[in-house]
C-alpha cells in the first residue's frame, strides 16, 4: 500500500512540474513547435537515466525511492502520449518535416543521449 501512496505523491509532483514548465515554455518560446514537451522529454529522460545510474551504484537503492521518483515523478512528468498527439497535430498542419525529422526523430535520439548521459553521470559517483 505504501508503494501506491509514493507513486501517487511522485506522480502528482511530476504532473505539476510538467504543467508549470509547459506553461513557462509556451510563454517563453511560443507554440509553433512543442518546445515544452520536447524539453520535458529530454530532461525527464536525463533525470530517469541519472536516477537509474545512481541506483546501479547502490547510492539510491531503497525501493521506496524507485516508487516515488522513477514510477511516480518521472511517470507524471514525461508524457509521450502528448508527444504522439503533437506529432499528429504537426502532420495535420502540413508540417511533415518539422514533425518527423525535428520532433519525432529528434526526441528519440536526443532522449536516448540524455538518458545515457544521466546514467553515465550517475555511475561515476
Amino acid at each position: 500500500m505504501w508503494d501506491i501512496f509514493l507513486v501517487g505523491v511522485g506522480g502528482c509532483l511530476g504532473a505539476q512540474a510538467r504543467y508549470g514548465f509547459s506553461n513557462f515554455s509556451a510563454a517563453k518560446f511560443g507554440v509553433a513547435f512543442p518546445y515544452g514537451t520536447f524539453i520535458i522529454n529530454l530532461s525527464g529522460s536525463f533525470l530517469l537515466g541519472l536516477f537509474l545510474g545512481l541506483v546501479s551504484q547502490n547510492i539510491l537503492a531503497e525501493e521506496s525511492y524507485r516508487w516515488l521518483f522513477a514510477a511516480g515523478f518521472c511517470g507524471g512528468y514525461t508524457t509521450f502520449s502528448t508527444y504522439a498527439f503533437e506529432t499528429l497535430r504537426l502532420l495535420k498542419e502540413g508540417k511533415a518535416v518539422r514533425a518527423l525529422a525535428g520532433y519525432l526523430v529528434g526526441s528519440y535520439l536526443a532522449g536516448l543521449v540524455a538518458a545515457l548521459g544521466g546514467f553515465w553521470l550517475g555511475t561515476i559517483f
